[in-house]
């Protein structure tokens, strides 16, 4: 029994560990008024600059720029994040520095280097499997 135990454990620590990280759901809004449930602090907004442009993209809600989310580590991608959102040639603006949050999620807190642009809002990771 012992040694079912031991090798159970083991089997275990290496599924867990040779599993892929976790990577959070990206919750998105719908952008009609009455199933929009983005807090009024944000905006549900098209991401245009997604990978692949033969599916629809998605619809986050955007936080305004320099501001993460409220009451929520800057850290926490299961509630906030960022997107490598970049500008085009043709003069669209990056949304690096932009953070996105889950419906119903209120974004009034600064963030501590907002006045960066599209440099800022570093402390709120980047999901980039989100694009």
């Amino acid at each position: 029994m012992k040694s079912f135990s031991l090798t159970f454990l083991a089997l275990v620590s290496l599924t867990s560990a040779l599993s892929p990280p976790y990577e959070p759901v990206c919750e998105q809004c719908v952008y009609t008024p009455i199933e929009n449930k983005c807090d009024i602090t944000t905006s549900c907004t098209y991401v245009w600059g997604h990978d692949d442009p033969s599916t629809p993209g998605p619809y986050y809600c955007a936080c305004r720029h320099g501001y993460r989310a409220t009451g929520y580590e800057a850290n926490n991608l299961e509630v906030q994040w960022r997107l490598p959102w970049y500008g085009t040639p043709s003069g669209d603006p990056s949304q690096e520095g932009r953070v996105f949050v889950k419906p119903g999620v209120e974004c009034n807190t600064l963030c501590d280097d907002w006045y960066l642009g599209k440099d800022g809002c570093k402390a709120v990771q980047e999901k980039k499997w989100c694009m």
